[in-house]
């Protein structure tokens, strides 16, 4: 077993632990119900569940992210071998996406914390406009969280399978966090319950470092 292996085999343990983070955020309930994560105002079930709820997802996204971004930096090994700008590419979106990553995931847990408090004091409306001062100073991390996370790496991935900088099968082409998105909302259409779709691609990502590190 080669180092490619055994991180890709952590990075599929550490990103499901990851995806397990997106769970506590969603309101309990049935599946197909209330499933997304939303920070548009105040959601009053925050102040009907438990504070550890809150707690749990932090420390599972904080536990779960470094398999995601050790995965993209040893992929960025391989495609370096033929493809120095792509790798260079790579870990640059890696790098942003390491401390905007956990800071997204902060700010989700962060909110409802905070409402719990404040909800026992104030109106929704009052709570709402008191957290809407954070928003402004997230909205730009959170963008460019969003586009290296979900974009960045998939498409830098996705230009070194097709000019063979990564010297794997293009079927898998099919394993990053798009294709995740697209399988796993089916999936939520369905009423199916899934766990966080963005983890899920990651864990793709591992194993896509898998199959590159046993050829």
């Amino acid at each position: 077993m080669n180092i490619y292996v055994a991180v890709g085999i952590f990075g599929i343990i550490s990103n499901f632990v990851a995806a397990l983070a997106d769970l506590p955020l969603i309101k309990p309930g049935k599946p197909g119900e209330n499933e997304n994560i939303s920070l548009n105002g105040v959601q009053p079930w925050w102040a009907e569940v438990p504070t550890k709820r809150f707690k749990l997802s932090f420390w599972l996204s904080f536990l779960g992210q470094p398999g995601a971004y050790v995965t993209l930096w040893l992929l960025a090994d391989l495609i370096a071998k033929q493809s120095t700008p792509l790798a260079v590419a790579l870990k640059i979106n890696t790098l942003i996406g390491c401390y905007t990553g956990l800071l997204c995931h902060m700010y989700f847990c962060m909110k409802p914390l905070i409402y719990q408090k404040l909800s026992k004091k104030m109106s929704d409306s009052e709570c709402d406009e008191i957290l809407q001062a954070i928003d402004p100073i997230t909205k730009i991390p959170m963008l460019i969280g969003g586009l290296t996370l979900w974009l960045g790496g998939t498409i830098i991935v996705a230009i070194a399978i097709i000019t063979g900088a990564l010297a794997v099968s293009k079927w898998c082409l099919l394993l990053n966090p798009i294709v995740a998105l697209i399988v796993l909302s089916i999936f939520k259409k369905c009423k199916i319950k899934i766990i966080g779709i963005l983890g899920v691609g990651y864990m793709l990502l591992s194993v896509l470092l898998i199959i590159a590190g046993l050829q």
